[in-house]
């Protein structure tokens, strides 16, 4: 069985490439690692498809369900991530199956078991559903806040950044308030309107707006410096400068 991984870490991709080898369900033979979104449509536009894909959630460029709104995947997918995120609770009806980090022998087996017990047709169906899960996704524009024993509505546009510390996400606001936000970045990622919002890194995500100058750094990477005070450096990767460049330069 042949199988294309889409993941950014190097570490992640040996680890599962060494799990797979150790598998005694189905021999997979891995023919292609893509790290990124645009490196996976460009191949998946000029190669076949494989028998099953091995899908990290959050790439360099940005989420990889950004894949399916711009070439039809016609195999089933295997969600990877280091996140048990409800999100992918219903993206779970339609894949195949999502393994969390660090993925296991055992959990591997169960995946391509039951990749073999569907059907060709039943494969089919779970595709379609997942395209059309992703292509219908919804963007938010507001998020309900809990502070002690209240709830309040908090406008998406009012948001300047988001930042995450010890697995506990703030945003903050261009009235210099900060607010507890009961999501992660990698999901938030997928709900904001990437027109506004980037994910700079694995602790930001920046709105445009709330971006003053950028700096050359160090390696060929970016330093994003905003029009407020920031817990710690915005560094744009190597990977994602060219990216981010794209973004900023798209129109509004």
């Amino acid at each position: 069985m042949n199988a294309v991984i889409i993941e950014d870490e190097t570490a992640a991709v040996g680890s599962l490439k060494a799990i797979l080898s150790q598998n005694t369900m189905m021999p997979v033979e891995v023919v292609a690692e893509l790290e990124s979104i645009e490196e996976s449509v460009t191949y998946f536009h000029n190669y076949p498809q494989p028998d099953i894909i091995f899908m990290d959630i959050h790439l360099a460029d940005g989420s990889a369900f950004k894949i399916f709104e711009q070439v039809e995947i016609a195999a089933p997918v295997i969600f990877t991530t280091a996140y048990d995120e409800y999100a992918l609770q219903a993206f779970q009806v339609s894949s195949i199956d999502y393994l969390l980090k660090p993925i296991t022998l055992t959990s591997l087996e169960r995946a391509l078991g039951k990749l073999r017990l569907f059907s060709p047709e039943e494969r089919l169906a779970h595709i379609r559903r997942t395209n059309d899960t992703i292509q219908g996704r919804h963007v938010i524009k507001s998020l309900l806040i809990m502070l002690t024993d209240k709830f309040y509505p908090l406008q998406v546009e009012d948001i300047l950044y988001f930042y995450t510390m010890n697995e506990k996400v703030t945003a903050y606001t261009s009235d210099g308030k900060l607010h507890p936000v009961d999501r992660t970045l990698d999901a938030l990622g997928d709900q904001l309107d990437e027109k506004h919002f980037f994910r700079a890194n694995r602790q930001f995500i920046i709105s445009r707006k709330a971006i003053k100058d950028i700096d050359l750094w160090f390696g060929s990477r970016l330093s994003v410096n905003l029009t407020l005070p920031i817990p710690e450096r915005i560094i744009i990767s190597k990977t994602k400068t060219p990216v981010f460049k794209k973004w900023i330069l798209m129109e509004e």
